[in-house]
């Protein structure tokens, strides 16, 4: 509660770019708070320190710095949570996984919704290592590179696994909400 005060007493007196920084990197923190449990909780702390020494930074090299790193450590506990709800066939070789990533990549290239067929095909699909690919690191990936808003995706993804409610189901779908919110940290801190 005094920490509260504390903030909302700073943000009076702060001028309109700070009051605007200060209440991104709280939207952050809310975001963050419900993600705080069990085996993420580290990382997501980790994310949540970033974010808020981003408020401290001296420079825009340190704002970009602490701003990376929160990404960084985002982007690993979203692979952390993809490794625990999308079963990775064990028989599968790194080059068996290469060959079908290049196939599916090329298939996907020519689409123009690849969010779409990827679900799709992860759906219609009875190959283990086809719905790994496609719902695991490796698709998440694709679709970023793509530039394709992954909200969506991970929803419908975490629907057909059945895992909304769970810790991992929780991260990626809370994933590409928290990767803007960051994102906004440096937007509003350059204003």
């Amino acid at each position: 509660m005094t920490g509260e005060r504390t903030s909302e007493k700073e943000c009076a007196q702060a001028g309109p770019q700070e009051v605007s920084l200060a209440e991104a990197i709280e939207a952050v923190q809310r975001m963050l708070v419900p993600l705080r449990q069990g085996e993420f909780s580290e990382k997501i702390g980790k994310i949540s320190v970033y974010v808020q020494s981003s408020a401290k930074a001296r420079d825009a090299k340190s704002l970009s710095n602490f701003i990376r790193f929160a990404h960084l450590n985002l982007d690993a506990v979203l692979m952390q949570a993809l490794e625990v709800l999308v079963w990775r066939p064990r028989l599968a070789s790194k080059t068996d996984e290469q060959k079908k990533a290049v196939a599916l990549q090329k298939t996907f290239d020519r689409l123009e919704n690849p969010a779409k067929a990827m679900l799709e095909h992860f759906q219609s699909s009875s190959d283990p290592l086809n719905k790994y690919l496609v719902a695991g690191p490796w698709g998440h990936e694709y679709l970023r590179k793509r530039k394709v808003d992954l909200e969506d995706y991970d929803r419908e993804l975490c629907k057909m696994l059945g895992c909304q409610d769970t810790e991992a189901g929780r991260i990626v779908r809370s994933y590409a909400s928290l990767n803007r919110s960051i994102d906004e940290l440096q937007i509003r801190a350059r204003m």
